[in-house]
């Protein structure tokens, strides 16, 4: 597939625990080569230069990756030898059962549109989803926000989601709901595919 560089948008490089913004200069697949090119100013995670990664980036409405190793180009550039061709993100949805992950829900209330914020935490979650414990219950009708961090080997990816109420069962002064995903942004959506499937 000839893919116009031009046209890709929100792209990523993923190299060990780290996500670097950043442009696709150059997809050559009969010479195994992707040019990246950092965004000023991004943390350049020099460290794990060498090791496999992947490119992530969206093209005429899809979401892609290739895979291949990775070596930094000196001041700003990464040069990766791949591996895979350009790829479409499809994997079956896994749900994955957390240890009690705490987050936070927001939403936006009254004439000021202030955030009021719940305490939360996660017990399972999936591509699509998650199930959720509060003190309070949570209503239809209603466009929240969840946050919360990932363990990761030795560090943490941060995660970010808007979602809608699907079905909800209280127990003593517990809420256990079940939510769905409305809105990832693609470092959310890509952190929670390695949390999910452990990717290296």
């Amino acid at each position: 597939m000839e893919i116009n560089l031009s046209e890709i948008k929100n792209a990523f490089l993923c190299v060990g625990n780290d996500i670097i913004g950043g442009t696709i200069c150059e997809i050559n697949p009969s010479m195994n080569k992707l040019l990246f090119e950092f965004k000023p100013d991004s943390p350049l995670a020099i460290a794990n230069m060498g090791t496999r990664g992947e490119a992530l980036f969206e093209y005429n409405g899809n979401r892609y990756f290739i895979a291949g190793k990775v070596f930094f180009q000196p001041p700003s550039k990464a040069l990766m030898t791949t591996e895979t061709n350009a790829e479409i993100e499809k994997r079956k949805e896994r749900r994955c059962e957390t240890p009690s992950l705490p987050a936070t829900i927001s939403y936006a209330t009254g004439i000021f549109k202030k955030r009021r914020i719940i305490k939360s935490t996660i017990i399972n979650i999936s591509l699509g989803g998650a199930r959720t414990k509060t003190a309070e219950p949570l209503f239809n009708n209603i466009c929240y926000d969840i946050k919360t961090k990932f363990p990761y080997r030795h560090s943490q990816l941060d995660f970010k989601a808007s979602f809608f109420l699907k079905n909800t069962d209280s127990f003593r002064d517990l809420y256990i709901s079940g939510v769905q995903f409305t809105e990832l942004d693609l470092v959310s959506e890509s952190n929670l595919k390695r949390y999910l499937f452990k990717r290296k």
